[in-house]
This record gives structure tokens, sequence and C-alpha cells, in this order.
């Protein structure tokens, strides 16, 4: 339905848990260190599908069925990341044995949780060269939308310093 909108130009999605954890959680969100066998629970069973297959449903509807969605904002880990999710981003571990998915076009996973204690530091992961920005000091992030543009803009509270920009479409 939002697809089909025409008064609706962009969606961001909200969710606490990172599709791709940078720092703090890796063992857990949804990764689990690579570890599909992991499996989320309902009425105390385990649902057929691990961690990864659930990641890869949602990533399947917010990139490939979806031309309007342009960010996933997190803030489960508490630092400042951008993450470009795109098909040339590594996203299983090594022998993964399940279907993978294709990514059809490029979003961003905005993790902004920099006003948590502790501070956690970033954790090499098989997406580590398509994470930006990554850093550990309070954080604001400002979204700026001109008709088709959206531009982001990430500040520093306590110095103004800017720590991050980017042009999202």
């Amino acid at each position: 339905e939002l697809e089909r909108d025409a008064n609706i130009d962009h969606i961001f999605v909200t969710q606490h848990t990172p599709c791709f954890p940078n720092g703090g959680h890796v063992q857990d969100d949804m990764w689990y260190n690579g570890r599909n066998d992991f499996r989320p629970f309902v009425a105390g069973n385990p649902l057929p599908k691990g961690i990864i297959e659930r990641r890869d449903e949602l990533l399947d509807i917010l990139v490939n069925k979806s031309q309007k969605v342009i960010a996933i904002l997190t803030g489960d880990e508490h630092n400042y990341a951008r993450t470009r999710i795109d098909g040339s981003m590594n996203i299983y571990p090594e022998n993964y044995i399940g279907s993978r998915i294709q990514l059809s076009r490029t979003i961003y996973q905005i993790n902004n949780g920099a006003a948590g204690a502790p501070y956690y530091a970033q954790e090499q992961t098989p997406w580590s060269d398509h994470v930006s920005g990554f850093t550990t000091q309070n954080a604001l992030v400002f979204f700026e939308v001109e008709g088709k543009k959206i531009y982001m803009r990430v500040l520093n509270p306590d110095t103004l310093e800017e720590v991050d920009e980017l042009q999202l479409r």
C-alpha cells in the first residue's frame, strides 16, 4: 500500500535491533556471530527459520520489494555507524549452507545509540568494509528532505562537530 501511495516518497524503518551489528551486539542481534541455528521463540516454541534466514526475509521486503525504503534506523548498539547495504556486501559467514539473498539496490542502516552507556567499540564483521563514520562519541542524526532528495547530517551535540554526512537520495 505504501509503495502505491503517490503522497509517500521516502520510507524510513525504525527498529531497535540492527540487521548488521557492528559493535556490542555482534554476538546476538540479527547475526549471532554468523550462527543461523538461533531461533526466535513464539509461545515457548522455536520457529523453523534461523536468525539469518529471518533477517534475509526482512531485507527482501525492505530492499527488493520496495523502492521507497531509504534506511533502517536502529539504536541497540551504543555507538554511531552508517552501513551501506547493497548487493556487493558480504552478509554471510564462511561455509553458510542456507539460501542467499540477492539485493537489488542500496539502502542504509543508520545506528545511533551513541547516547547509551557503556560505549561499544567496533568489531570485525564480514561487512566491516561497508561501515562508515563509526564513532562512540555522542551523536545526533538529522535528515533534511527536499522533495526527492534526502540529506543526512550527524553532529556531536556537545561540540557541534560534524561526525558524518551523506546524500541518501
